[in-house]
């Protein structure tokens, strides 16, 4: 597991499934998986499994060949570092743990917020990572304009890392419709062909 995405509600974390879906279908070797109260313990129809491909569906390929990108919720993850059916997904882990994604960061105040940052320290100590090697990204619609240095200050507290590694980003609404001719050459991965492949494929899948 290179990616943990935290999501409180499974609906947050399914809502998400068909981009992702994309996105690892067009760069080929990337993995993902949603471990949720819903996912299966085991399946045994292998054209399940072919079609539901880059998507690991079920608890027991997730142990067996753990993904690269994991949706789960903060439940869920508790439970994964105590049960030992989840062990092999913590030592095939160990050491490769780099980035952390927390969404709807404004429903994490008082001792939610609390709770969380004593889960990310566990994670971090699980998967034996240094916590210089891991990358947060907190998300959220509805945090606004605010204090800066407060913003930094939550994080930097909640995720036990210094306020001078902590970047502030904030978006803007931008056309959604991009001409081929204007989609960059960004590497060999995410080429322009790629790119609009991963388009073309949420495009379709949307709805």
């Amino acid at each position: 597991v290179n990616a943990i995405f935290l999501y409180p509600l499974n609906a947050l974390i399914a809502s998400q499934r068909k981009r992702m879906h994309a996105w690892c279908s067009a760069v080929d070797g990337v993995r993902y998986a949603l471990l949720t109260g819903d996912t299966a313990n085991k399946e045994s129809s292998k054209e399940k499994k072919e079609k539901a491909f880059p998507e690991l569906i079920s608890r027991e390929q997730i142990r067996n060949t753990p993904p690269q990108i994991l949706f789960t919720n903060p439940t869920m993850l508790e439970y994964m570092l105590v049960r030992n059916a989840d062990v092999p997904i913590l030592e095939k882990s160990k050491g490769i743990l780099r980035w952390i994604l927390l969404d709807e960061a404004h429903t994490l105040t008082g001792s939610k917020a609390a709770e969380m940052a004593l889960l990310i320290r566990r994670v971090v100590a699980a998967f034996e990572v240094d916590i210089k090697d891991l990358r947060f990204a907190i998300t959220s619609a509805t945090v606004g304009s605010g204090n800066t240095e407060s913003l930094k200050k939550f994080m930097s507290d909640l995720c036990g890392i210094s306020k001078d590694q902590i970047e502030v980003i904030t978006g803007k609404r931008v056309k959604n419709q991009i001409a081929d001719n204007e989609i960059p050459h960004i590497s060999r991965t995410l080429s322009q062909k790629n790119i609009k492949l991963i388009r073309d494929e949420f495009l379709n899948n949307k709805g």
